[in-house]
């Protein structure tokens, strides 16, 4: 809280979804390297980079829309791109794991997902 005003204020309570799928893909997203047997520091050190990023660029949208007086419409297209950003990772995540979700995997990079659905 910055002198009375909250992130909340800003942004709406979308931050807590953007939050919680950032979380849920970092969660999975370690958890499919550990059954990969791939969990090394430096590689989660960028991935966590990518995130900080994410949270600045959604601080510089703040920044713009207020800006152009937006009425927070720019934010939420911010947030439903990193929504949206974070789902994909998440399913490929999952997939990593070896979950069967072929019905949604079909339609990604087959370097990236479909690896723990041979056997």
């Amino acid at each position: 809280m910055i002198q009375g005003l909250e992130i909340t204020d800003v942004v709406g309570n979308i931050w807590y979804l953007v939050l919680g799928f950032i979380l849920f893909d970092v969660v999975t997203g370690l958890l499919a390297a550990a059954v990969e047997k791939k969990l090394n520091s430096s590689i989660n050190y960028v991935g966590l980079l990518r995130k900080v990023g994410e949270f600045v660029a959604l601080a510089f949208l703040v920044f713009v829309d207020a800006y152009t007086g937006s009425n927070g419409y720019i934010i939420k297209l911010g947030v439903g791109m990193i929504v949206a950003y974070e789902g994909l990772s998440i399913i490929e995540n999952f997939s990593r794991m070896g979950i069967d979700i072929k019905f949604i995997t079909k339609f990604f990079d087959k370097d990236k997902v479909g690896k723990g659905d041979e056997k």
